[in-house]
C-alpha cells in the first residue's frame, strides 16, 4: 500500500511538472524579433544542429487565417498553405508539373484521404523544398489531382525536418 502511494505521488509530481517542462523546451530562451522576414542568428551549439547558422523564417497568417508561402519545389516556385496537420507535402498535379515532374496516369495508385473524399496519389520525392533561407533536401510527397486539392500543402515531411516550427501571436515561425 505504501508503494502504491509513493508511485501515485510521483505520477502526481511528474503531471504538474510537465507542462512546464514542455513549455519551456518549446518556447527560445531568448527570441529576437525583426522587422525583416527573415533573422540570421548563430546557433549555441553546432554538435547539436545540422547548420552552424540558424535561420529563422517568420510568416504572417493571411485573412483567411491560414500560412501561406512562396517556396520552391525542386527550385521553381510553387505557393504553398502550410498544414501542421499533413503527414507529407501534397502538390496538386498542376504544381508538381511547375515543380518538373512528370507522372502518368498508372502512378495514382496509392488512395488518399482528402476534404474532398477519396481520391488516389502518386508518390514523389522532391529533390529540394525550400521557404526563404531554409531547405530540406529529398522530401516526401504525394501528388493529388487538382480537382481534389485546392492548394498544395506545406506538411510534416518538411515541417518535422526543421529546427522547430511554432505559431505565436498569428505569426507563424521556421527555425532551421
Amino acid at each position: 500500500m505504501r508503494a502504491l502511494l509513493v508511485v501515485s505521488l510521483l505520477i502526481a509530481g511528474i503531471a504538474v511538472a510537465l507542462p512546464s517542462v514542455f513549455t519551456n523546451y518549446m518556447t527560445p530562451k531568448s527570441r529576437q524579433h525583426s522587422t525583416a522576414a527573415v533573422a540570421v542568428s548563430e546557433s549555441e551549439s553546432s554538435k547539436s544542429h545540422r547548420h552552424e547558422v540558424s535561420r529563422e523564417v517568420e510568416i504572417r497568417a493571411e485573412r483567411d487565417g491560414h500560412f501561406y508561402v512562396n517556396a520552391t519545389v525542386n527550385f521553381r516556385p510553387v505557393r504553398l498553405m502550410v498544414d501542421t496537420g499533413a503527414t507529407v507535402v501534397a502538390l496538386r498535379v498542376s504544381d508538381a508539373a511547375a515543380a518538373g515532374i512528370r507522372l502518368r496516369d498508372v502512378d495514382f495508385n496509392n488512395p488518399v484521404q482528402t476534404a474532398n473524399g477519396t481520391t488516389n496519389a502518386a508518390q514523389a520525392t522532391l529533390e529540394s523544398v525550400s521557404v526563404s533561407d531554409i531547405e530540406v533536401r529529398n522530401v516526401r510527397a504525394l501528388i493529388i489531382p487538382d480537382d481534389q486539392l485546392s492548394v498544395s500543402l506545406l506538411g510534416g515531411s518538411f515541417l518535422h525536418e526543421l529546427r522547430r516550427f511554432e505559431v505565436a501571436d498569428g505569426t507563424l515561425i521556421f527555425e532551421d
